[in-house]
């Protein structure tokens, strides 16, 4: 029985767990990209914009999940390889670009949330973060899997606590907004914006779906981690409705949303929780650079890195991106960050969605 339950939670919950863990730290975390991307439409419209945005990501993890099976393509080097031919490498000329956003976004962050909640140096943060990413990434990927899909089912069980609580507070002001909505228009451009934005990662996240055997089984992981994907927006979402319109010009809006409830013991948990899922972020993403680099070297040596390589690259890695973002090369970066929704529709997206499609079926 417990194989069992342990093979059903491999197949149908992991691929969309670690897929989770990888977006949430970056896209999630402290609720200003909700507010952005889904929220400030309105109490409608943002809950419409969660929907969309959970059913393109399923759709896509779905097609992506059952091309990595049928052709054996479980890192992005080879997922892409099969998909493009000889333009695969477009996507990790762009995913390094995103690479090194993402862990100096997640590096500061980590930094900044034990700063500002205990008091302790920002170095101590990154230095936690960085001993938590070389750990886990010399332990390999079945570590990588447990620990990322674990703490991501604990933080969604975190945030399912912070909206009833919301709603046992301010349940009242929530159920007003949503009657007296005035909804604010442009919605659908932002979803499917950020829609682009999260769903790049998901070739990096590939090696999670090892387990699965069938299209069935590709589709419903797919479509589970859809909603796994957007479920920490669309909690965010209905909570923030308790403080809104208020809540859109609030930099940090699920510190303030706590703060206003008074919820000293449930914001403590939220931050332990935010940072390990920031840490988390790195981890996932780092494995799965470890993976295309063991692919790479098997192919020529018909061996994998050793343990002690995948730790040096995932710190090296880290550092450098912290290295970079003090000489302002992220900022840099993220001023064409809207470009990178482009890229992800044009390299990955479309013709995950044509091509995928094509060569699954004359397959």
């Amino acid at each position: 029985m417990k194989a069992k339950i342990d093979t059903w939670i491999k197949i149908w919950l992991v691929p969309g767990a670690v897929y989770q863990s990888v977006i949430v730290g970056g896209g999630y975390g402290t609720g200003r990209e909700v507010v952005e991307f889904i929220s400030r439409f309105g109490p409608w419209n943002g809950l419409y914009a969660n929907l969309l945005i959970g059913l393109l990501m399923g759709l896509v993890m779905a097609v992506s999940f059952d091309f990595a099976r049928k052709f054996k393509t479980l890192d992005y080097r080879s997922f892409f390889k099969k998909l493009l031919g000889p333009f695969w490498v477009a996507y990790e000329l762009i995913f390094l670009i995103a690479l090194l956003l993402v862990l100096a976004v997640t590096g500061s962050t980590a930094g900044e949330v034990l700063q500002d909640s205990f008091g302790l140096p920002a170095w101590a943060g990154i230095g936690i973060m960085l001993l938590i990413v070389v750990g886990l990434n010399y332990f390999g990927r079945q570590w990588v899997e447990k620990t990322l899909t674990t703490w991501g089912l604990l933080m969604s069980g975190v945030l399912l606590v912070f909206v009833i609580a919301t709603f046992a507070l301010k349940g009242n002001i929530i159920l007003d907004n949503f009657r007296n909505d005035q909804p604010v228009s442009g919605w659908l451009t932002s979803a499917v914006q950020f829609f682009l934005f999260n769903i790049f990662l998901v070739p990096v996240a590939l090696y999670a779906a090892e387990h699965i055997q069938t299209r069935k089984q590709a589709w419903g992981a797919g479509m589970i981690g859809g909603f796994l994907a957007i479920f920490p927006g669309l909690i965010f979402h209905l909570g923030f409705m308790a403080g809104y319109p208020e809540i859109l010009d609030q930099p940090i809006p699920t510190y303030w949303m706590l703060g206003q409830m008074g919820l000293d013991l449930l914001l403590l948990i939220y931050v332990i929780f935010l940072f390990g899922t920031i840490a988390q972020t790195g981890v996932g993403v780092l494995q799965g650079i470890n993976e295309r680099l063991d692919n790479w070297w098997k192919e020529r040596t018909g061996k994998v890195l050793r343990s002690e390589l995948h730790s040096l690259i995932a710190g090296t890695a880290v550092l450098s991106s912290l290295l970079l973002a003090n000489l302002g090369i992220v900022a840099l970066v993220a001023k064409g960050y809207g470009s990178l929704a482009w890229f992800s529709l044009g390299i990955y997206v479309l013709p995950v969605l044509t091509l995928g499609i094509y060569q699954l079926r004359k397959k």
